[in-house]
């Protein structure tokens, strides 16, 4: 079945690349950065334009540019502005929406930064930004027409900031390139940050499917430079002037370590070609997160730091869920509607089950699963995840996605990872 489904997914990135436009009938080889902000609260949500960059680097996909992996609770449309063809498409994730699910969205309006990223076009565009409103529902936020001869394009040099190569294996379009910042990490940490980029690697490609793929993945480390060493901690009122202004506690949450400052992060990637993003943090204190399709935020030096790194990487990079849950209530606990399918590819509320991992059961499976020594080390369907106890269910009792003491990905998350290095690389 494995084997089958590997054949079905090649089918579909070489079909897809048959009926799709070639690269360079619409873009060169550089990036085009468009800078904007989520604003609203919990029921209202509005997209403000800030900048639009054109930017060294272009490290994305080449290939099968109109289609997608049906992923992110949003996503953006580019469309040839002559022939009103869809020219590139992607999904993304973003702490606004997170936010949108707390007791705060609910009495107060705040505003987001926000960035995208799409190969810079050779004739003029339009660029729509949608809302998912369920597994195959989308909902127009933004619309924006686009010309790369715009003068108000900025065409900044890039910032000055020491780049070391961690791993180059292959082209930037038939790899998937890692951008690693620093975070925390003064002039004189310089050598620290280098070695724990360097651990951060070696330990990512110890886990499947990265160590069938290490001879596509390429890793960059950023020397972000901080005047103060350290991470912030609100609750501590322990605050750093660090280069992309990360803390803990976002909303509220202890071990919740993110930063807000998305533009920032933006021109310190763009340094590289990058598909991918980790700001690696200095400190010891246990903490992270990861925001699908934009960055990973890990303590480097935290006891569980090998774990964490890669967890939130499953985040960042395929969209992968939580399949923790509390029995106490969390921030996040408004995240998902159980009467809708979650996108995600490895959590489900079994109502559109058959999108997921059904075909992968195996026979006389119980639904829910049962937990007993037999199916502990097989595909089921457990309920709990998704930061909740009921309603939600996962693919395999313990997981990286679900505790730090799993040894790696399940067979459904390594899926995913395969199906999203597949869809960058081929």
């Amino acid at each position: 079945m494995k084997k089958l489904e590997g054949l079905l997914f090649l089918f579909f990135i070489f079909s897809s690349s048959l009926f799709c436009q070639q690269y360079d009938d619409f873009f060169i080889n550089k990036a085009c950065r468009v800078d904007f902000h989520f604003s609203g609260n919990a029921q209202q949500t509005a997209v403000f334009m800030a900048n639009v960059k054109l930017e060294p680097f272009w490290g994305g996909r080449h290939e099968h540019l109109s289609t997608d992996l049906n992923l992110g609770d949003y996503r953006f449309r580019v469309l040839d502005s002559l022939s009103n063809r869809q020219i590139y498409i992607n999904g993304f994730c973003s702490l606004y929406r997170e936010w949108q699910t707390t007791a705060e969205a609910l009495t107060t309006s705040k505003s987001f930064e926000q960035s995208i990223q799409f190969p810079f076009p050779k004739k003029a565009i339009t660029l729509i930004i949608e809302k998912r409103l369920d597994l195959d529902h989308w909902i127009e936020l933004f619309r924006y027409a686009l010309s790369p001869t715009d003068k108000l394009i900025q065409r900044t040099q890039p910032l000055s900031v020491p780049v070391k190569v961690i791993a180059r294996t292959a082209t930037p379009e038939k790899a998937i390139d890692i951008a690693v910042i620093a975070e925390g990490y003064t002039l004189k940490e310089q050598k620290k940050f280098y070695r724990d980029a360097q651990r951060l690697a070696d330990n990512l490609l110890t886990h499947e499917p990265f160590t069938k793929y290490k001879s596509r993945i390429n890793i960059y480390a950023i020397a972000a430079v901080s005047d103060e060493s350290g991470i912030s901690i609100s609750n501590d009122s322990l605050w750093k002037n660090t280069a992309v202004g990360s803390h803990f506690y976002t909303f509220y949450e202890p071990r919740y370590l993110t930063t807000t400052n998305v533009f920032k992060v933006r021109d310190l990637a763009a340094l590289v070609p990058y598909d991918a993003i980790y700001i690696l943090a200095n400190t010891s204190t246990y903490g992270g997160g990861g925001i699908f399709n934009f960055y990973a935020l890990i303590a480097a030096d935290s006891n569980l730091a090998t774990q964490v790194t890669v967890h939130e990487f499953g985040h960042s990079f395929a969209g992968l869920a939580d399949e923790y849950f509390y029995d106490k209530q969390d921030a996040l606990d408004a995240m998902y509607d159980i009467k809708k399918e979650p996108w995600e590819p490895n959590i489900t509320t079994l109502v559109q089950f058959d999108r997921k991992w059904k075909a992968r059961l195996p026979e006389g499976t119980i639904i829910p699963t049962p937990v007993n020594d037999s199916t502990k080390t097989r595909i089921g369907v457990f309920e709990g995840g998704g930061y909740l106890t009921k309603g939600m269910y996962r693919p395999y009792f313990d997981c990286r996605m679900r505790t730090n003491k799993a040894p790696g990905f399940c067979p459904v998350c390594q899926q995913a990872l395969e199906r999203m290095i597949l869809f960058l690389t081929e």
